[in-house]
């Protein structure tokens, strides 16, 4: 029996989370719901796996019963220690950038933001009507439906999602789709494809650990 590779994982930096929220915010007018934004983090992320072998986030993902979370993300804007004086949290669910014009994204590579621009929008127009559908599009997913049976018998808790699963494609008849009437903007990637960005970001993740 072939021994199970271990997870792919990438050094979390704070300043790039940051940045990504920095961006996010910045196009969406200066204020958004926090759940939506994690969503819209992880559509980002699931893009540039898919075409660069490295997420823009570099977090760690875990499945919840809302849906794929970074976790580094999620403290960052929930733990008060971890949140820059550059964003404030409205209302209690809302993150504020305070000051848009002083945003920085020098952390941002052009295929980062390429992958945000294309989470933004693709999936925006869901979140700032309900992001509470923008949470159950990502249960369309493979990286948080396949743990689907779990979280109907126990919705509290997490599982950890691993990159590779990124590279996974969605069922297009996914009931999920057909409700909310959407058509899943990823190209779908061949078993070759895969294996190959797989390869690719093995490589790679092993070589900043």
């Amino acid at each position: 029996m072939s021994p199970i590779p271990p997870r792919i994982r990438f050094p979390f930096s704070q300043p790039k989370a940051n940045a990504v929220l920095t961006y996010l915010l910045w196009k969406l007018g200066g204020r958004w719901n926090y759940m939506a934004l994690l969503k819209l983090a992880f559509f980002a992320d699931r893009y540039h796996v898919r075409k660069y072998a490295r997420p823009v986030s570099f977090d760690e993902y875990f499945a919840m019963k809302l849906g794929p979370v970074p976790s580094n993300l999620l403290n960052t804007i929930t733990l008060q220690d971890f949140l820059g004086k550059e964003f404030s949290i409205v209302e209690g669910h809302d993150v504020r950038l305070n000051d848009p014009t002083k945003a920085n994204f020098e952390e941002l590579s052009e295929s980062d933001v390429e992958a945000l621009d294309f989470a933004l929008a693709h999936f925006a127009g869901v979140g700032e009507k309900n992001e509470f559908d923008l949470a159950d599009l990502t249960h369309a997913y493979p990286e948080w439906d396949q743990y689907k049976e779990r979280f109907k018998v126990n919705p509290n808790g997490r599982e950890e999602i691993d990159y590779a699963d990124f590279l996974l494609n969605a069922n297009p008849d996914h009931i999920v789709f057909k409700q909310l009437a959407f058509s899943d903007p990823f190209p779908p990637l061949s078993k070759r494809e895969r294996e190959d960005v797989l390869e690719e970001m093995r490589e790679y993740a092993s070589q900043l650990a």
